[in-house]
């Protein structure tokens, strides 16, 4: 079985613990991207049920005498 070198062993443990926090930003940045999307696309089906809701309700007072 081979011996590793404690600095070989170090070396290593901060070259996986700098990837990691590379791969944790990057996937932050892209789910705040998909949050930030997912909100707009909320608004917009909100304002559209709106515009709806009341194009219907100003069809119903000018069909009532």
């Amino acid at each position: 079985m081979p011996t590793d070198a404690p600095s070989d062993i170090a070396f290593r443990m901060l070259k996986l613990e700098q990837q990691l926090d590379s791969y944790q930003r990057l996937h932050a940045e892209e789910l705040e991207q998909i949050r930030r999307a997912l909100a707009d696309l909320k608004d917009r089906v909100l304002a559209l049920a709106a515009e709806k809701e009341s194009a219907t309700n100003g069809e119903t007072a000018r069909a009532e005498p």
